[in-house]
Formats: C-alpha cells, sequence, structure tokens
C-alpha cells in the first residue's frame, strides 16, 4: 500500500530544518514496575540519530515518556517510535494524540516490538502509523528520512532488505546524548548482537544470522565508555544477547576496558548480559571483575534439570547449576537470576525447587516470570500446532502475569503455587539465610574488588527518585510497606549488621546489602496483596490429549534461518524430554 496525501517539507519554509522527534514511550505500568525509579537513557533513539547525516539538514529531538509528559511533546515533521510488545497500546495512544495535534506529522514505528508483531501476523494493530519498519534500522534511517523530505511514494510496510553489521556501527549521537544523558540513572552501549545457545522459548535464535555473535569493534566501546565517563555517569549497561558467546571478543574488550582504566582513572560500574558458561573462563571472570563489572544477568530458568532439557538450555542442563552460580558469584559477581515457571515438565513442586535452588545458590535476585511463547520460536510454533495458543492482548488490563499459552499444571495450581513462592520469597528469614549464604561466598578466597561505588549506587538512585513523583510516590509505599511489617524490619536490621561485620572482608559490603533490600523491598511492594484477580492465564482443557504436547509436525514444520544441525539439536533435547513427560504422566493416568 502507497501512502499518499501527506503535507512533505516541500511545503515548508526551504531554509527550515527537518524535525525528527526520537519518542521514547515503555508502557508506565510496566516501566515503573521494572526500574523503580533507575531509568537508563534510550539507546535505540541514540544509535539510529548517529546514522543520520548532517547534510540532511535535520534537527533531531528526544521525548521520553518516561520523564517528560506527554502533552508536552513537541511539533515534529517525523515522529518515531521504538519499543517492546507491551508497550503496544500506549505508543499507539500517543500516536493517537499527536495525529489530532499536529496532522500533518508523519509517525513511523519500528523495533523489536514490529518485528515480534510480524513474527505472529498481528501487524494490523500498526494501521494507523503512516509507516511500519522491520529490522535493524542503521542503515535504512537516512533514505527513510530523506523520502519523507523529499515527499517520495512510501510503503506502509517498509523492510530492511538484511541484517546491519554491527562492526559498522558509529559512535551515538553525541549531540542528543550531552544533551539528555543527566536525565538517566545510567547509561547503555550496545556491544554485540546474537547469541550461538538453542533456547525454544528465545526469539533471539530466529532472527536472521542471530544464532551467532556479531560484536561490536572494541575500540569503539572503549570511545563510548570514556565519552560517557568525560559525561561524569558511572553506572553503564552493556547491552547484548550474550556477552560471551565470543569468548575471545569478550577478553579483548576487557583488556583495552583495563588499559583504558589505566590510562584515565575512570571506575565505571557495568552490567551485561551473559550466559552460564561464563564459568568456563576462570581469568575472564577475574578481568571482567577488575574491569567494573558489578552486576551480571543469566538466564537461569529452572533449577530443574528435565525442564532444562525441555527448553535444549544445554549450557545449563549439562552443569550442577547451584554449584556453578556459587562460584561465578564467589568472585563478587551479583547474577540477576531469570527465572520461568510453567515448562510442561514443571511438577507441582516446581516452586519449592525454586526456592532452595535460590538459597543453595546464594542468589540475592529472584524474580520469576511465567513462560510466554514469543512470535516466530519454536515454543510458539509447538504451541500452536497443539492448539495451546491463547489470543492475548499483551499489555491491556490490570494484570501482573498475563500469558499466552494454556499450562499443563492446573490453573488454580500455579496461582497458588506462585503466591507460596511469593509468601516464603518476602519473608525475612528466607530474605536473612540467603544474603548471609552470599557473604559466606565471599570468603571462600575467589572474591575480586571492584573499584567505585558498584552498579547499585544509593545517592544517584535517590537523586533520580527525586526528580519523578512516580518514582517518589512507589518509594514511599515501599517503605511505608515494609516497615509495618515487624518481621521484615528485624531481618533487615540483622542483614545490615551481618554485611557490616564482613566488612574487612568484603570491601563493597554495603553495595551488596543495599541490592538485597532493594531486591527484597521491590518484592514486598510488587506482590503486595497479590490475588488471583492479578492472574490472566489458563490451563489445558479437561480432556486434554497428553500426547499433543509434542505435535507429529513439530519437527517437519523447524525451519528457522540456522544451521540445520542446530535445529535438530534442539529438536532433539526437547523431544526427548517432552516423551518422557508422556510417558510419566500415561503411567500415571
Amino acid at each position: 500500500m502507497t501512502t499518499s496525501g501527506h503535507t512533505t517539507v516541500a511545503d515548508r519554509a526551504a531554509n527550515a530544518p527537518l524535525r525528527v522527534m526520537f519518542v521514547h514511550a515503555p508502557d508506565p505500568v510496566y516501566s515503573n514496575t521494572q526500574t523503580y525509579g533507575a531509568i537508563f537513557m534510550p539507546v535505540w533513539a541514540y544509535t539510529l540519530a548517529a546514522h543520520i547525516p548532517d547534510d540532511l539538514g535535520v534537527e533531531l529531538m528526544l521525548h521520553d515518556t518516561r520523564v517528560q509528559k506527554v502533552d508536552d511533546i513537541p511539533e515534529a515533521d517525523i515522529y518515531l517510535f521504538s519499543g517492546i510488545n507491551q508497550d503496544a497500546p500506549f505508543m499507539e495512544r500517543i500516536r493517537g494524540q499527536l495525529k489530532t495535534r499536529f496532522p500533518k506529522a508523519r509517525s513511523i514505528v519500528g523495533g523489536p516490538l514490529a518485528w515480534s508483531f510480524d513474527q505472529a501476523g498481528t501487524l494490523d494493530r500498526f494501521a494507523n502509523f503512516d509507516h511500519v519498519f522491520i529490522g535493524d534500522g542503521e542503515a535504512c534511517i537516512a533514505q527513510l528520512i530523506q523520502d519523507v523530505r523529499d515527499g517520495q511514494p512510501m510503503e506502509h510496510l517498509i523492510k530492511s532488505p538484511g541484517r546491519f553489521e554491527i562492526a559498522k556501527a558509529k559512535p551515538m549521537h553525541r549531540g542528543l546524548m550531552d544533551a539528555t544523558i543527566s536525565r538517566y540513572y545510567g547509561a547503555v552501549i550496545e556491544v554485540s548482537r546474537g547469541c550461538p545457545f538453542l533456547c525454544e522459548f528465545c526469539d533471539i535464535r530466529i532472527m536472521d544470522d542471530n544464532n551467532r555473535p556479531h560484536n561490536k569493534n572494541a575500540d569503539l566501546i572503549v570511545e563510548e565508555l570514556d565519552h560517557l565517563c568525560s559525561l561524569g555517569v558511572s553506572q553503564i549497561l552493556f547491552a547484548c544477547d550474550n556477552f560471551i558467546g565470543e569468548p575471545r571478543w569478550a577478553e579483548m574488550v576487557i583488556d583495552k576496558i583495563l588499559d583504558w582504566k589505566a590510562r584515565t582513572g575512570h571506575t565505571p560500574s557495568l552490567y551485561t548480559w551473559l550466559t552460564i558458561n561464563l564459568n568456563n573462563h576462570p581469568e575472564l571472570m577475574d578481568k571482567m571483575r577488575r574491569a567494573g563489572f558489578d552486576m551480571l544477568f543469566i538466564g537461569i530458568e529452572s533449577f530443574s534439570k528435565n525442564s532444562l532439557l525441555e527448553t535444549a538450555k544445554v549450557q545449563n542442563s549439562s552443569t550442577e547449576l547451584t554449584q556453578v552460580v556459587r562460584e561465578i558469584q564467589s568472585r563478587g559477581f551479583i547474577i540477576v537470576g531469570g527465572l520461568i515457571f510453567g515448562f510442561d515438565s514443571d511438577d507441582e513442586d516446581c516452586f519449592d525447587i525454586t526456592l532452595k535452588g535460590l538459597t543453595d545458590a546464594a542468589l540475592l535476585s529472584g524474580d520469576p516470570s511465567l513462560l510466554t511463547a514469543l512470535p516466530g520460536t519454536p515454543l510458539y510454533r509447538r504451541m500452536k500446532l497443539s492448539g495451546r495458543l491463547r489470543d492475548v492482548r499483551f499489555g491491556l488490563g490490570g494484570y501482573k502475569y498475563q500469558t499466552n499459552i494454556r499450562y499443563l499444571l492446573p490453573r488454580r495450581t500455579m496461582i497458588d503455587g506462585y503466591k507460596h513462592f511469593v509468601d516464603v520469597f518476602t519473608d525475612g528469614a528466607y530474605q536473612y539465610e540467603r544474603l548471609k549464604a552470599f557473604f559466606d561466598l565471599q570468603a571462600e578466597g575467589h572474591h575480586v574488588p571492584i573499584e567505585g561505588q558498584g552498579f547499585g549506587n544509593t545517592g544517584l538512585f535517590l537523586k533520580m527518585v527525586f526528580k519523578n513523583w512516580r518514582a517518589l510516590l512507589q518509594l514511599t509505599q515501599r517503605l511505608t510497606r515494609f516497615s509495618l511489617n515487624p518481621k521484615r524490619v528485624y531481618y533487615a536490621l540483622k542483614g545490615f549488621g551481618m554485611a557490616f561485620s564482613r566488612r574487612k572482608q568484603v570491601p563493597n559490603w554495603f553495595g551488596y546489602f543495599q541490592f538485597w533490600l532493594f531486591a527484597w523491598t521491590n518484592a514486598a511492594l510488587k506482590y503486595l496483596n497479590l490475588s488471583d484477580a492479578d492472574f490472566d492465564i489458563e490451563s489445558v482443557p479437561e480432556g486434554f490429549d497428553i500426547h499433543d504436547i509434542l505435535p507429529k509436525d513439530y519437527g517437519s514444520t523447524a525451519a528457522e534461518p540456522i544451521p540445520a544441525g542446530k535445529i535438530k539439536a534442539q529438536l532433539r533435547s526437547t523431544t526427548a524430554q517432552l516423551e518422557s513427560v508422556i510417558e510419566r504422566k500415561t503411567a500415571v493416568g
């Protein structure tokens, strides 16, 4: 379909610059409950802005609805949107308001949610946007803007001709960054794309040529670090799908950061995403600590080997998971563990298994989600083939949990089990036990101190919170509700005393204590008065044939753009485990 009838830039004054506005508009409910006031810069805007040439005569602007009012978005010629799936309703609302106020402006939506909706066949949700862009935008953004400026005919749906080679990335837009970075708790540097692993539920592997690492130039990463530190930024997130997807590249990056730190004296605190096989690289772990890596996100998913085999999480299932987590954390890392309930292999005891696993692994975090089938993934295909997909409009309604698959475990079991998990997880004695276990780990002799305050900075966090009335209200609610429970207050004070007593062994003792308390109070706030009404979930209907968890066409319909051998490896693992589930449940039945 060709877009027509728009007023073009040719209708404007000849010397007027084209005004391009990046609109960062995450769903407010999701955003507030995920960050609690510690918001990070929208890296997508700075990245795309860097690929818009100066000679296009463009005035670039950024409006972030987390820190600026929607009604204050100024007039522009082009409004660019990006986000994740649950952001769609909020972005559509803003698009509608802007269309009413500035009817001549163009609206373009892209990013992860556009790709995901394309996979799901639900792009009609973006019918009111002037254009929908699918794919990496770096190589196409300049032409898109030029076509708008020149009044060229443009399709409603525009797809990138291929993946952007991140090794050719440009430095993030300095002007936009310098003008806006002070709004944020921390910065983001995208360092790589792609992951070589095969998790059934993950949509990273199915993106074109994304089942392998694509890495940014190490010198550019250090250049970005240097500029951010010169602006006073000390909390920096390395965004990627798997930082150690290519361990030799990761070590090269770390070596360059260590050299840069020695030259400049900067001591940023770093956070990134990676996989559990980091434990295979002890020297790299030590270097990462010295480079400033304080926190790591690792997909633990489950402490049940059967559930890990089901999703082909081979890097986790081939190890003694709790011991490996302990070994990584013994260096001083805080592992923020991703956890999931709802695998077909899960039994009623999965909630207690997770609670025990968190304690045994000495994890300070632990905020599970419920299994969701992301469009395009093998899990999505399996659920669709077996008739287990639900038509859920993510982001609508007041649910804490809303998923699009029907679980094998009964709905009542899922809800009661989750509530039980919450009750135990937020209990003071349970929280204290995990904090003490973490500090005991640091006494084993592997701890590597970091310079700087760590990724959690109370002073900076409070400074950000007092700029955002929603975050301030949330902080007030957090402290009030937490303090009304005498048992929690007792264990919080006991935790502080224990952590303080370890200050000589663990130089960053307060950083660990504040992360533990922050995560605990987050959970107490998030799960307050958790009720059945917070769950929009379903289970398979009565009489469901257990054989249908493994549809006969599951293997023959696998067609991801990855090597055939890798597709077969995931199918072997998932199929074998689901067959064992069928055998076990058939025998019981």
